[in-house]
């Protein structure tokens, strides 16, 4: 019995020590800390239990990396209590999960949560940038037009504000941003209008 219980100890001991090099390769891959991926990966297993879409128990870091853990859906995620009561949050789901993917893996969620974190270098806001135009292009089109920048401003503001209102102060984003004048947004000319903004403080997501 207490070889048996050695031998217990010494696998645990090594899938943790397995674990935590995953957990590393995650955080040199993403930018983000080994206790923040540790906190994640607790969270996207709380989120994956939840809507009871997957049967499976929690995985650990070592199993996600060989193909044997579960995966997030979109409605596991949008359960997020904070997401959940975003009036974009359904917006922000649909900029995190690459376009035509309805799940995600732990690592894929990683790396999806990181455009969160602080931006210290021109590629980071530059994928903040990019993170903000998906949630903003509805059609997936790649331009924003006025149709989807009134549905995203009554997203916002609901009922306070009669239609017409709100179409026109669309309209007025719309022409400020429309530097070509193709009544529609391109990237380029939305990350124009983006210089100087502080996207730091617009962008404020707790998982």
């Amino acid at each position: 019995a207490v070889k048996m219980g050695s031998a217990l100890s010494n696998i645990r001991s090594q899938r943790e020590a397995l674990a935590d090099v995953d957990a590393a390769k995650i955080s040199a891959d993403t930018g983000l800390s080994h206790s923040t991926v540790q906190r994640l990966h607790r969270r996207f297993n709380q989120l994956c239990r939840r809507g009871n879409e997957t049967g499976a128990s929690s995985a650990s870091l070592s199993s996600i990396h060989r193909g044997e853990g579960k995966l997030l859906s979109r409605r596991q995620m949008m359960s997020d209590p904070e997401l959940s009561l975003n009036p974009l949050g359904a917006r922000i789901v649909c900029a995190l999960y690459p376009r035509g993917s309805d799940a995600m893996s732990f690592p894929e969620f990683c790396s999806a949560i990181a455009v969160f974190q602080p931006a210290h270098t021109p590629a980071q806001r530059e994928a903040k940038v990019q993170f903000v135009y998906r949630m903003l292009d509805i059609e997936e089109n790649e331009f924003l037009s006025l149709t989807e920048l009134s549905s995203l401003l009554h997203m916002l503001v609901g009922n306070n504000l009669p239609l017409e209102q709100i179409q026109s102060i669309a309209s007025r984003a719309l022409s400020e941003v429309d530097q070509v004048k193709d009544n529609r947004i391109s990237y380029q000319e939305f990350r124009a209008a983006m210089e100087g903004l502080d996207i730091e403080e617009k962008m404020a997501i707790h998982f």
